[in-house]
């Protein structure tokens, strides 16, 4: 499933909501439950990216001048 910023917004807004709205709680309580949530919320929105065997990427490798393009490798093509 591709990447979909409006559904990272929604859940950013509910853990802002419920941190802010937590009834009887302490304010490191709460910065701990906004905390919490907006980690699952940017994981599930990380891990819900799509990659597909064959795809070209491109991009800047770790002291190569210029760009970098590769291809990403199904499971079973690895050695």
């Amino acid at each position: 499933m591709p990447l979909v910023v409006t559904t990272l917004e929604t859940q950013i807004k509910n853990a802002f909501t419920a941190a802010f709205s937590a009834k009887n709680s302490t304010p490191e309580a709460s910065i701990d439950l906004l905390a919490s949530q907006l980690a699952l919320a940017i994981d599930t929105y990380i891990k819900s990216a799509q990659v597909n065997p064959g795809q070209v990427v491109i991009g800047t490798g770790g002291g190569v001048p210029g760009p970098v393009t590769a291809a990403t490798v199904s499971p079973g093509q690895l050695s």
